[in-house]
């Protein structure tokens, strides 16, 4: 199929794959907890209203990386393994919830080993000051998502059940349920092992800084714990990998926009769906189901009525 490659681009609802267009909306998802802060300066005076967010937290004793400079900052992203997540969460020595934001990641640490924690006091020194420049840092909390070095997602404001569904769409986690696609070749191979076994595959793909991609995912690894042995779960990110593979696989099967679900059976595509809400998704995969369970059901009732037929003939 000839086509040439689209670019994923952002809009308020979904990333969608369009050429040579560009989509901007106003619309937000969530109540930014931190009003707007002046350029970041040695004298700087935050302004910051918060609510309180109201999260309860076990004691454990993990330390969260402190940062004092642009060096210390670029060292410690350069010597993290490749495969953890690095979050960077930049603060100010006086914003009021720095010890609930500290509990929430120590917590967290303690929970998973693929993920570090840096810590940058925004006004602790002319040195932080000037690594706040440098990134851009205008408000507070703002926290900042690396893979292998590289930034993949940032945010101001804290909520703890935001928070954590940013850790949990970009951290490994080996005990999850969902099965991690990294590339095409990843994929293939899970629709070959799946091929005759009549298990529902069903394949989320979304893409780095997508905020209904990370709102949902939670529900997916909730969903395959809870579908274990029925139904399997995969993932893959259109922007890792066999990026281009990727992208024109999906152009093939007609999906431009993501979060996308793929439903597959025995090595063949049975339908999408595109969007980010938990309730339809499970419609879409009981639809699914309960339609091949009809047709298992009259084909074992055609396959009885076939051996009645020839024992009466013979």
């Amino acid at each position: 199929m000839a086509t040439a490659f689209a670019t994923l681009l952002c809009s308020s609802s979904s990333y969608i794959f369009i050429q040579n267009k560009s989509i901007s909306s106003s619309r937000t998802f969530s109540r930014s907890l931190v009003t707007k802060a002046t350029t970041l300066s040695s004298s700087v005076n935050f302004q910051v209203t918060v609510d309180n967010p109201g999260f309860k937290f076990t004691k454990n004793r993990e330390k969260i990386q402190q940062i004092h400079s642009i060096e210390e900052y670029d060292s410690e992203l350069q010597s993290v393994s490749q495969e953890k997540l690095v979050v960077a969460h930049f603060s100010a020595t006086h914003y009021k919830y720095n010890i609930l934001i500290q509990q929430f990641m120590k917590e967290q640490r303690s929970i998973s080993n693929g993920i570090k924690f840096l810590h940058v006091m925004a006004n602790e020194s002319d040195k932080t000051m000037q690594l706040c420049r440098r990134e851009k840092i205008d408000k507070i909390p703002y926290f900042i998502y690396y893979k292998k070095a590289e930034k993949i997602h940032e945010e101001a404001g804290f909520r703890p059940e935001k928070l954590l569904g940013d850790i949990l769409y970009y951290v490994e986690d080996p005990f999850s349920q969902v099965v991690q696609l990294k590339r095409m070749g990843d994929f293939e191979k899970l629709i070959k092992a799946h091929k005759f076994d009549n298990k529902l595959i069903v394949v989320n793909v979304g893409k780095r800084n997508c905020i209904p991609c990370v709102k949902i995912y939670p529900s997916v690894i909730e969903l395959a714990g809870q579908m274990a042995g029925r139904v399997i779960f995969g993932r893959m990110n259109v922007d890792d990998g066999d990026e281009v593979c990727m992208k024109k696989m999906l152009t093939e099967i007609d999906v431009y926009k993501v979060p996308a679900f793929l439903f597959m059976r025995n090595g063949e595509f049975c339908g999408r769906y595109i969007g980010s809400c938990p309730s339809t998704l499970v419609r879409e995969i009981t639809k699914l189901q309960n339609d091949h369970m009809q047709k298992e059901l009259l084909h074992v009732n055609e396959l009885s009525w076939r051996n009645k037929s020839l024992n009466s003939c013979s």
